[in-house]
This record gives structure tokens, sequence and C-alpha cells, in this order.
């Protein structure tokens, strides 16, 4: 509200409020312009239009157009071609609008359900994929409770120990095979790394 009425009414500048303007408007139907802010004030608050006019004058050949201001008592839709156009434009628009069936709107509880629903279904998503382009990384407590039914030779299981520690992918591949082929394979597994 100050943006719009904060003009100084003490000393007289801009002292005009909104109702005295349009009382002025409608009795001279005249508006005087000189500075261009004034004309940007006058366009921001919908007093004015401005609408381009030809010169056809045989005197003045520059072909400059001139820009006559017009209030809105003083032009009808007549005389602006482009609110000609927007209403030709605004009543096919309601024609349009006619045709189409009414769908009717969903509730606004439904509809957030639905977009949680969508979220959850994304993150699960996402949870999988992570989880398949990760591979599980085996502590070494993990190791040795899968070793220990193996019955390995205390030096061996410490060895077997500190070769999957170091080679988790390995480590993977031998707790996926089933157990009576373990012992085999991490030896295999073990010599071939030497």
């Amino acid at each position: 509200m100050i943006a719009l009425f904060a003009r100084d009414r003490a000393s007289g500048v801009h002292a005009e409020t909104p109702k005295e303007k349009n009382a002025r408007l409608n009795k001279t139907g005249d508006i005087k312009v000189e500075t261009i802010e004034e004309v940007d004030q006058l366009l921001a608050s919908n007093d004015i239009t401005l609408e381009k006019q030809q010169k056809n004058n045989d005197d003045d050949d520059d072909g400059l157009d001139d820009i006559q201001v017009l209030s809105p008592t003083c032009f009808s839709p007549v005389q602006n071609s482009s609110s000609k156009k927007y209403k030709t434009k605004k009543r096919k628009h309601e024609i349009e609008d006619e045709d189409e069936p009414e769908v009717e709107p969903e509730s606004f509880e439904k509809v957030i359900m639905r977009a949680v629903k969508d979220v959850a279904s994304a993150m699960r998503e996402g949870n999988k994929i992570f989880e398949n382009s990760h591979h599980r990384v085996y502590t070494g407590d993990e190791i040795y409770k899968e070793l220990e039914p193996m019955d390995l030779e205390p030096d061996e299981l410490a060895e077997a120990l500190m070769f999957l520690s170091r080679n988790q992918s390995d480590a993977g591949t031998l707790f996926r095979v089933p157990f009576k082929i373990r012992k085999s394979l991490l030896k295999k597994m073990m010599g071939a790394s030497k």
C-alpha cells in the first residue's frame, strides 16, 4: 500500500488520490504527460493505453510513427484493434473449453498420497540399484566364522583369513559356492596368488 499511495500529499507533489485522478480523467478526457516516467506510471496503473498510428501527411515524409496516448474512457473496442483480437481469442477459448469434457478434480489428499507412493517406489528402486552396484565388504569376524567350519589348520586359517581380507572379491566368490567345495576352492585361490 505504501508503494501505491506514498505520494507526498502534505507538500502537494503527486497529491492526487486514485479517486480524484479517476474523476479528473473522466471529466477532462485529456491526459497531460510530460515525462517517460509519468507514462510508465500511467501504463502500470492501467490508466492509459498506447496505440501506434501511421502518419499520412504529405508534409512530413520522415516515415516515423506517432504514438497516441488514450485514456481508458476515451477509446472503445472498435478503435483498439488489439482489444478486438483479444475478445475474439477469449471467445474461441470459451468455446474450446465448452467442448472439452470436464474432469472432476481429485481431492488434495489423493494427489498427495499418490505422490508419496511414487516417491517411496522410486526410493525402493534406487536402493535395489545401489545394492546391486556395490559389492559386500566382509569383516574379519565374518570371514573367520565362514572359515572355521572348514577344519583348516591354525596356520592355514590365519593365511586364509589374511588372503580373503585383502581380496574381498575372492571372499565373496568363496562364500557363494556350496560348502563342500569351499576348502578346495580356497586352496586353489591361495595357490594361484603365490
